[in-house]
């Protein structure tokens, strides 16, 4: 068995994408990845195909980009943000999709596995049924929620069944519409014939699988869905298995107690030297050991910063956080599952989409509390919430509980046997 994966966006877009070839690997099939060229080391030694740096220097790390991410200026100025990135997004997007029918018409996979940014495969799948593998990392985007709007730029919320609901055809409508116009010149090659939008609408939500790779413990599959969409469990990719930390950071560990972890991922925003500041300014204060990690810059290492304190640019969590007491991050849906697999407290700092959610959850659940949006992210609220987040030990607690549930949810074989339905 051949199986090709596609996937655009941050590294928490990727990481599904690579757990689940890992597994496919094992079980003997040919794995081929297709992800922005930036995520090249990632893949090992599978076979690669590198789509535009542009993606992500132009959409998600971008000066314009982090005006939408760390919410900054007024309603209007991200809106006409958006506009300008929506332009570029069209043009990007049209030579993103080429490659992926370049990609498809070379290697022949038995499946493909994608995520919302990539196109091409909805329309594939036509002509394949059954073969095209629709992931979505975080829940509330296409098969509708009674209790919850579709996530949106501010994670959305609970605005009653009937608007809820009409979120969602909204979406899958919108999602439609730009597919058909994005993939219309490659349609008669298909198929013979245009596919019109409430034909892709209809296949994507009552034929099409998808897979929503998260935890059933955060978020119950709703009763009503039909047999194409199955909350699978989240599945996490062995990455410390050829790194080696410093000594200087085994050392840090073993001499520290009750040590934070803290991260914004591949999320970038306007100031990082600013946040960073304000984040150390109370990790001094109250002496408190922290391994920061500054990623793709939405931290930045200051000359000088206390012993109690380490810096690192890039980590394997798997490694990190059955080492940590508590993690504080921007809510990624990795990150947060992750957390909460090796037990350990979360104070969400939200930027945008999904991550909102994901605050709202670890507040339900005890995790830790509600932390605010990074737009009002600065000294005199973090402080406050990092000695909750310290000393309120219900937190660690139930964390604890809950990582003893998400170890034993995700079941491999029975991934297998829904790809081969």
């Amino acid at each position: 068995m051949k199986a090709v994966f596609f996937s655009l966006g941050s590294r928490g877009d990727i990481e599904p994408f690579l757990a689940l070839g890992e597994i496919l690997k094992e079980k003997k099939w040919e794995v081929v990845h297709a992800f922005p060229e930036q995520f090249r080391e990632l893949v090992g030694n599978d076979k690669f195909y590198g789509f535009t740096k542009e993606f992500i220097e132009v959409l998600l790390i971008g000066d314009q980009s982090k005006v939408i991410t760390s919410r900054s200026g007024s309603i209007f100025k991200r809106l006409n943000t958006l506009l300008v990135l929506a332009k570029r997004s069209i043009r990007i997007n049209k030579e993103v999709t080429l490659e992926q029918k370049t990609i498809l018409d070379k290697e022949l996979p038995d499946y493909v596995f994608y995520n919302q940014k990539c196109v091409y495969p909805m329309i594939w799948e036509f002509k394949n049924p059954g073969r095209g593998i629709f992931v979505h990392p975080f829940p509330c985007f296409l098969h509708k929620v009674d209790h919850h709007s579709i996530i949106g730029f501010a994670g959305g919320g609970n605005h009653g069944r009937f608007l809820n609901r009409l979120s969602y055809s909204f979406q899958s409508l919108v999602l439609s519409l730009a597919t058909y116009s994005i993939t219309k010149k490659y349609h008669k090659e298909l198929m013979g014939k245009t596919i019109n939008p409430l034909r892709i609408r209809k296949r994507l939500l009552n034929k099409t699988k998808s897979f929503y790779t998260i935890s059933p413990t955060l978020f119950p599959q709703p009763k009503g869905w039909k047999q194409n969409a199955n909350v699978v469990g989240y599945f996490e990719r062995k990455k410390s298995t050829s790194w080696k930390a410093d000594k200087s950071l085994e050392e840090f560990i073993e001499n520290n107690d009750k040590i934070v972890f803290i991260t914004f991922g591949s999320i970038s925003n306007t100031n990082p030297i600013q946040k960073t500041k304000a984040i150390l300014n109370a990790l001094s204060k109250h002496k408190t050991p922290a391994i920061i990690n500054t990623s793709w810059g939405g931290l930045v290492e200051p000359e000088k910063y206390p012993d109690h304190i380490y810096f690192v640019s890039n980590i394997p969590y798997d490694w990190v956080l059955p080492k940590m007491y508590a993690v504080i991050h921007h809510g990624g849906s990795g990150t947060t599952h992750l957390a909460l697999k090796y037990g350990c407290a979360s104070l969400i700092i939200p930027h945008f989409i999904d991550q909102f959610y994901w605050n709202t959850i670890i507040y339900k659940l005890k995790a830790g509390q509600k932390g605010m949006s990074i737009k009002k992210f600065n000294k005199s609220n973090f402080e406050p919430l990092l000695l909750e987040l310290l000393n309120n030990e219900n937190y660690k607690r139930n964390a604890e509980k809950i990582a003893n549930k998400i170890q034993d949810e995700s079941n491999i074989d029975k991934l297998i046997e829904l790809i081969l339905k």
